[in-house]
């Protein structure tokens, strides 16, 4: 949008104040002014009043006061008693402008922070002081609720004490009664000892002493056992010598064949034959002297701390290996799911009823006169898909021509004659912000602004003004209009529109 500078302003001064007159044209809701130091700006798009001063002016002692047709600002002077001979500096280059920009914008920035550091200042002494007035509160009412308390406590003790020394005494004071043993009470268990004079007293028992008297019980234990083992063993080798004829038949019997198994021509002497048979003889008896160790959980553990041997035992996180689990692979799943033209899954909605409805939409693209499913290869061409929409427009056919030129798009979305005759389209059907945005979007392609596009760039300024006018917004649907009576100034019909609009809305130049 191109921007007006505003020349009609009026200004006078006295010995404090300039005053300065700034016609407001198009009622804008919106006005913004920035002034500081020697430097005013006065927007209001597309209108603009910049102003270089002859001298500083004082910020905060200003004021500005805005009515229907014009802004009066009231500027006081730094300065007093100087009157100023112009408004603005005289003479001054672009060089100039832009440093006074630049200062104007360094005072206004600076300012801006010496006023956001005070109001923080400001706000965080405000906050201590509403803390400790809290403090100070929280305290009163603390102290007055201990006092009401003291006082209560005070009241009831002194009451108490009223009342025990005028309290009567008990009507069977001289009558004693017996003084029955409880039988509930806890009663030690019985020691006996042979001493009565030697007697111990009870403490409870130290860790040393527990496994002393753990150790000394096991090893005991131990010690009975092997002697019962010997014991068995002595006994089986008195019955083995003591046995009769026959059973020492069965015992060498095998024995012998199983020498002649390992060498025909070997020697066989009666004293292994007997060493093998008490082997076999004891067997039994290991066996059941191994099961009666493996019985008794610990046994391993106790020896081991007798002989002054501590076992180790096996624990996973002595290998790390063992003791952290493996990673677990990582996978990728794909998942596919059928093409539908619906939102909602297969499974949520009905078959009959969806093809039913892409029967319906299928016949009311074809009575349009344009079905993109109907389009041959070679058609499938965003040209051609525009001369087809131009065909529609001109006998009338805006459906069919907006669905010619949205396929186009779809194609090829950087053709920007496509968006200015769907435009078109959608003015002459009332879509009038669908016609301001495919006019938006035109203009933005169709950059750099050139003279083959000149004509082009007309046409939408001029369907965008009169969209934004039929919308009811001639503040900014008129500038577009003369921004496209600009481009082409011999265009009667853009003249006629503009004329029409300012007498429709009453806007006078």
């Amino acid at each position: 949008m191109p921007t007006i500078i505003i020349k009609d302003y009026t200004w006078r001064q006295c010995s404090e104040f300039v005053i300065l007159n700034v016609p407001l044209r198009g009622h804008p809701k919106k006005v913004d002014l920035f002034v500081i130091d020697n430097y005013a700006k006065v927007s209001f798009p597309p209108y603009i009043l910049e102003l270089f001063l002859w001298g500083n002016i004082i910020e905060n002692e200003s004021k500005c006061t805005l009515t229907e047709e014009e802004a009066i600002l009231t500027l006081r002077k730094t300065n007093i008693d100087i009157e100023w001979p112009t408004l603005e500096v005289q003479n001054i280059d672009k060089d100039f402008k832009r440093d006074c920009r630049n200062r104007a914008l360094e005072s206004a920035h600076k300012l801006a922070e010496e006023r956001e550091k005070f109001k923080s200042e400001k706000r965080q002494r405000l906050q201590k002081e509403a803390v400790k007035e809290q403090i100070n509160v929280n305290t009163t009412i603390l102290n007055k609720i201990d006092a009401i308390r003291d006082a209560h406590r005070k009241e009831a003790m002194r009451d108490f004490e009223d009342w025990r020394s005028k309290a009567e005494l008990p009507i069977l004071s001289n009558i004693e009664g017996e003084v029955q043993e409880n039988r509930k009470t806890y009663k030690p268990p019985l020691k006996y000892f042979k001493d009565e004079a030697n007697k111990l007293k009870s403490r409870p028992m130290t860790d040393k002493e527990i496994f002393d008297t753990y150790v000394s019980t096991e090893k005991q234990e131990i010690e009975e056992n092997e002697s019962k083992n010997m014991e068995d063993d002595r006994k089986i080798v008195i019955q083995s010598e003591s046995g009769n004829e026959e059973e020492n038949l069965e015992t060498e019997v095998p024995e012998k064949e199983n020498c002649f198994f390992i060498d025909s021509s070997s020697e066989y002497s009666e004293s292994d034959c007997e060493a093998k048979t008490h082997c076999k003889k004891k067997e039994p008896n290991e066996k059941r002297r191994e099961e009666r160790k493996k019985g008794r959980p610990g046994l391993e553990a106790v020896t081991a701390a007798i002989n002054g041997n501590f076992l180790r035992r096996n624990n996973i996180f002595d290998e790390p290996s063992k003791s952290v689990p493996l990673p677990r692979k990582m996978g990728t799943i794909n998942v596919t799911f059928s093409e539908r033209k619906f939102p909602t899954p297969a499974r949520e909605s009905s078959h009959v009823e969806e093809q039913e409805w892409l029967q319906k939409q299928k016949e009311a693209r074809q009575k349009i006169g344009f079905d993109e499913a109907d389009l041959r290869p070679e058609e499938r061409d965003p040209q051609w898909l525009k001369d087809k929409g131009d065909e529609f427009f001109k006998v009338g056919n805006y459906l069919a021509a907006i669905s010619a030129y949205s396929y186009g798009i779809k194609i090829s979305e950087k053709m920007a004659s496509l968006y200015v005759n769907r435009s078109a389209t959608h003015y002459a059907l009332g879509n009038y912000c669908r016609c301001i945005d495919d006019c938006s979007k035109a203009l933005e392609l169709m950059e750099p602004k050139c003279e083959s596009n000149r004509e082009s760039r007309a046409r939408c300024h001029a369907r965008r003004g009169a969209a934004l006018c039929k919308l009811s917004a001639p503040q900014h649907g008129i500038p577009e209009l003369e921004a496209a009576l600009e481009l082409t100034p011999n265009n009667e019909s853009i003249k006629r529109d503009v004329l029409a609009a300012k007498q429709y809305f009453d806007i006078k130049d």
